[in-house]
C-alpha cells in the first residue's frame, strides 16, 4: 500500500510547473493539464509522471515523496514568531507559516554550500537574511501575496563572488510575504 501525498506535496509540485511555464519549458496548455493532474493525484506514483521530464536541471525541485531523500519535517509556525539559524549541512529547509513569522539567518553559510529553502506563507511572513555576495535564486510564487528582495546599503553593488554559497528559495505565498534581505 502506498502512502497518500499531502497538500504541501501538491503545492510544491505545482510550484515546479509554475516555474517551468515561466522558463518556457512548458506551454500554457501543458501547464493547465499538468496542474490539474497534480491536484488530482493522491499518491506519489500518481504525482511523479506530471514532473518526470522537468527535473533535469541542477536546481530542480525535489518533491517530498521522492524515495531516498531525507529531509527534516517542515518547520510549522502558527500564531508565533520563530528565529532560526539552520544547519547548512541539511540541504533542504522547509518552513510553513500561517498567521505568524519566521526569520531564517543564512548570513554565515560556508562557501560552496547549496541550500534549498521551501518557504510557504499564508497570512504570515518569512524573512530570510543572506550575506552580500551569496548567489540567490528565487523560484517561488505568490497569490495575493508578496515576494521581495531588499539590499541593505552596505550590500549595494556587491556582486556574487566565485564559490559563494547558493541559496534557492521556492514555495508559495498566499496573502503573506516572503522577503530576502541581503546584508
Amino acid at each position: 500500500m502506498e502512502l497518500r501525498i499531502s497538500d504541501v506535496d501538491r503545492d510544491r509540485a505545482a510550484a515546479v510547473l509554475h516555474a517551468a511555464v515561466g522558463d518556457g519549458r512548458l506551454t500554457w496548455a501543458e501547464h493547465e493539464e499538468r496542474v490539474a493532474g497534480v491536484y488530482r493525484a493522491r499518491t506519489g506514483s500518481e504525482l511523479a509522471p506530471w514532473l518526470a521530464d522537468l527535473s533535469t536541471t541542477e536546481f530542480a525541485t525535489t518533491p517530498a515523496f521522492s524515495p531516498g531523500v531525507s529531509e527534516p519535517p517542515a518547520l510549522q509556525v502558527t500564531f508565533s514568531k520563530v528565529v532560526r539559524k539552520p544547519d547548512p549541512s541539511i540541504r533542504i529547509q522547509r518552513v510553513d507559516v500561517t498567521l505568524g513569522a519566521v526569520v531564517f539567518d543564512l548570513r554565515d553559510l560556508p562557501d560552496g554550500t547549496l541550500l534549498d529553502v521551501v518557504a510557504s506563507s499564508m497570512l504570515g511572513k518569512v524573512d530570510i537574511y543572506i550575506s552580500p555576495g551569496t548567489s540567490l535564486i528565487d523560484e517561488g510564487t505568490a497569490w495575493l501575496g508578496k515576494r521581495s528582495t531588499v539590499e541593505r546599503r552596505k550590500a549595494r553593488g556587491v556582486g556574487v563572488r566565485p564559490g559563494a554559497p547558493v541559496v534557492r528559495i521556492s514555495g508559495h505565498s498566499v496573502l503573506g510575504h516572503v522577503r530576502v534581505t541581503i546584508g
